[in-house]
């Protein structure tokens, strides 16, 4: 039986000698190139790797492509479906804006209507309370010369002169003592002296009329009178409720009260 000798290959040497052997030994070189054709790429190798590489991102770059153009088209769609949409809402919104339009229009002729009613009927609340006031100017003028005639007539049976008696006669009041809101004082009956004053309204149903003369009987007393005046109030009618309290309060400061009716 042969023993096998096994050589040990000193790799110092082998690398040392290895460039020699590649160049000068056919065999040599053909022993590593068959060694390391299934580890190396030859460049033939690197070549068609980088051809099928591009032929690769060549169809990728087709499909991204395909998906951009059918991407695009889908927005395109979208796009012209908002589009659409939006020329529709337009439409709907023109659309009510019209009818707005025709309701501003109906209510501004409403509003013309009927600011034409309010001005016809003004216009004859105007008429009524212009006639009311001639009525009332009337009743008031001849009733305030049937007070001057009662006045006189008093005067007479008295065995007094019978005074000129003033009408409407107005006096300023610069303390506001009779009114608040002026400075003009109007009395209805006056006659300086003997003094005399006098209230003439068509109705009264308050005690303000009363409660005013009193204050005029005042100012006129301190101011232009210097004594105290004969006092008369005139009420065409006075509220039956209040005829009692006017009675009382006349008596109190010394006023006649000449009334032709108790309503």
């Amino acid at each position: 039986m042969k023993c096998m000798v096994i050589k040990v290959i000193d790799i110092d040497e082998l690398i040392r000698i290895l460039p020699k052997l590649i160049r000068e030994n056919d065999t040599v070189k053909g022993a590593i190139i068959s060694a390391l054709s299934g580890v190396v790429a030859t460049r033939d190798d690197i070549k068609e790797l980088i051809h099928e590489m591009d032929k690769r991102f060549e169809a990728v770059d087709k499909r991204f492509e395909a998906m951009q153009q059918q991407m695009d088209k889908r927005f395109d769609a979208i796009q012209q479906q908002m589009d659409k949409r939006f020329e529709a809402v337009d439409k709907r919104f023109g659309a009510v804006d019209k009818r707005f339009g025709a309701m501003d229009k109906r209510f501004e002729a409403m509003q013309v209507q009927i600011d034409k009613g309010f001005t016809e009927t003004n216009k004859k609340f105007e008429t009524v309370f212009r006639r009311l006031d001639e009525i009332a100017i009337g009743a008031d003028v001849s009733f305030e010369l049937f007070c001057m005639d009662m006045i006189k007539n008093i005067f007479k049976a008295e065995g007094c002169p019978v005074p000129y008696i003033e009408q409407r006669r107005h006096f300023v009041d610069p303390n506001h003592d009779v009114h608040p809101d002026t400075t003009d004082v109007e009395i209805d009956l006056f006659y300086p002296d003997p003094p005399l004053i006098g209230e003439v309204t068509y109705r009264a149903s308050t005690m303000d009329k009363l409660d005013t003369f009193i204050k005029k009987i005042a100012f006129m007393e301190r101011t232009t009178f210097k004594k105290v005046a004969r006092r008369y109030f005139c009420a065409l009618e006075i509220d039956t409720n209040l005829y009692s309290q006017y009675q009382i309060k006349a008596q109190k400061h010394q006023i006649t009260v000449i009334t032709k009716q108790i309503r």
